[in-house]
């Protein structure tokens, strides 16, 4: 397709990993309510605290070409709310880009995108972020937000027991997200893969993350990959360790 405590990426660094978790093996008695509840934790998990990375987004085409972007990452947590800034650096002529997103509990998520050091306004959150496969709203993981969240069955993700959880959108925008399906691992309340599909119910992406492994209590992702379904190209965006920074509001 908001990536702290998982991956240093603001929204998925607690959506991946941070939200609090179901009982691992229970069964699924109400569809509506628990996935009404497992979306709304996923939007409300904040990163552990401030934090910087570096990394770098490798877009691969379906003839194997590569293009290979930098990025840098600063979360910034405060007592009400915490704001991620995505900042690619300028390669072969394209402009360095800016996605700067606010996420408030119990509010929806503001974004701020600027081309260079030009603010670009309403920008689609469909946009394809430094030309890359990961749309405005995948880094914001937007889908969350949608009216229509059901768990629809208890079931294994690459030998985890997960939910699945259905977003539904009743108002697509063309070309965009319909209908998303994410695994939710039950140890970690994270996102371990998704599925993207159009109002025609045709596949458009596919999202999984890469190895990880668990550093004083918290979990640490190393990679995450992106594929188009239409153009079977992917972009992996790996990045090195975060950097701890304090919090000055909390």
């Amino acid at each position: 397709m908001h990536a702290g405590a998982l991956i240093p990426l603001g929204a998925l660094a607690a959506a991946l990993c941070t939200a609090a978790e179901p009982q691992a093996g229970s069964p699924i008695l109400d569809p509506v309510r628990e996935g009404q509840e497992l979306a709304a934790r996923l939007r409300s998990s904040a990163p552990e605290g401030s934090s910087e990375f570096s990394g770098v987004l490798e877009v691969t085409t379906k003839d194997d070409r590569q293009r290979f972007i930098p990025i840098v990452s600063k979360i910034t947590v405060t007592a009400t709310n915490w704001q991620v800034i995505y900042q690619t650096a300028p390669t072969n002529g394209a402009p360095a880009e800016t996605l700067t997103i606010l996420h408030s509990p119990g509010h929806t998520n503001r974004y701020s995108f600027a081309v260079g050091a030009a603010p670009v306004a309403s920008t689609p959150l469909t946009h394809a972020f430094a030309g890359s496969d990961f749309w405005l709203l995948d880094l914001g993981l937007e889908f969350f937000h949608w009216p229509q969240q059901r768990a629809l069955r208890a079931e294994m993700s690459r030998t985890r027991p997960c939910r699945v959880l259905e977003s539904v959108t009743p108002q697509p925008v063309p070309g965009g997200y319909a209908r998303v399906l994410s695994w939710i691992d039950n140890e970690t309340g994270g996102i371990l893969q998704a599925e993207a599909y159009n109002a025609q119910h045709k596949l458009l992406k596919k999202f999984k993350l890469g190895s990880f492994h668990k550093i004083e209590g918290q979990w640490q992702l190393r990679d995450m990959t992106i594929r188009d379904a239409r153009t079977n190209r992917e972009t992996r965006l790996a990045f090195d360790q975060p950097q701890q920074r304090p919090n000055h509001n909390r």
